[in-house]
């Protein structure tokens, strides 16, 4: 392979390399929740003790050890929940959970709405839900990104929205943004499906997919200009 071939290639990855935001879960969140769980497991151990090592039970042993285990068991389940990480950028809101990723498209996202201190991220196909005390930071991102990229779906009030403050520049951790599953879309313009990705132009501001030579002048998903400015998937 000859050196221009070799810079061709080059330009092209670093055209295509594309960054999100990553938020971890809020620290003290997790520590009540340990301090919780520690708590629920002491007691726990208490009521087993109570109850079937001493030679003579005590009277309340039983209610210790159904209390122990309801507070260790929710414990244990607010701590898987609050495991996974955030992302948000160009490729709309995901959640990282393990080895799993899910994640909404800007142009997939139906409503995105606050229900019980939590931010719902409701998709097409898929629907997240961010605690506010776990994500705070993430949230505050989720909620400008929305308003900018797809404003008629964000059902918050002024009120709501500047409760949550203002994102800043600082806040998450950058990360390479994966490949995005382009081919099997359907393109928004046409209604055919994508075959293949070097086939597909992307709207840069909510992701809606089209055909290359169905590319509208404004995005029929968030009525941005798009014409040239589509980029290739």
């Amino acid at each position: 392979m000859n050196a221009t071939k070799k810079a061709r290639k080059a330009k092209i990855a670093e055209k295509r390399e594309r960054k999100e935001r990553r938020f971890s879960p809020e620290p003290t969140s997790s520590r009540v929740i340990v301090l919780a769980g520690m708590a629920g497991a002491l007691a726990l151990g208490a009521g087993v003790y109570a109850q079937w090592v001493r030679e003579e039970p005590l009277g309340y042993a039983p209610y210790l050890v159904a209390l122990g285990a309801v507070v260790l068991g929710v414990a244990l389940w607010k701590t898987g929940e609050e495991m996974g990480r955030v992302r948000v950028g160009e490729a709309g809101v995901a959640l990282e959970k393990d080895n799993d990723l899910v994640r909404v498209l800007w142009c997939d996202v139906e409503r995105v709405s606050l229900e019980n201190r939590r931010l719902i991220v409701r998709g097409k196909n898929a629907t997240l839900e961010l605690p506010l005390a776990v994500h705070p930071k993430a949230v505050t991102w989720v909620v400008a990104e929305a308003g900018k990229r797809v404003p008629d779906v964000v059902s918050l009030d002024r009120e709501a929205v500047k409760g949550l403050g203002e994102p800043k520049d600082l806040e998450g951790e950058f990360v390479l943004i994966e490949e995005v599953q382009i081919t099997g879309r359907h393109c928004r313009a046409s209604g055919k499906p994508i075959a293949f990705e070097r086939d597909a132009r992307l709207c840069p501001v909510c992701g809606e997919s089209y055909l290359k030579d169905q590319v509208p002048k404004k995005c029929l998903t968030c009525g941005n200009e798009l014409g040239a400015r589509a980029r290739e998937a």
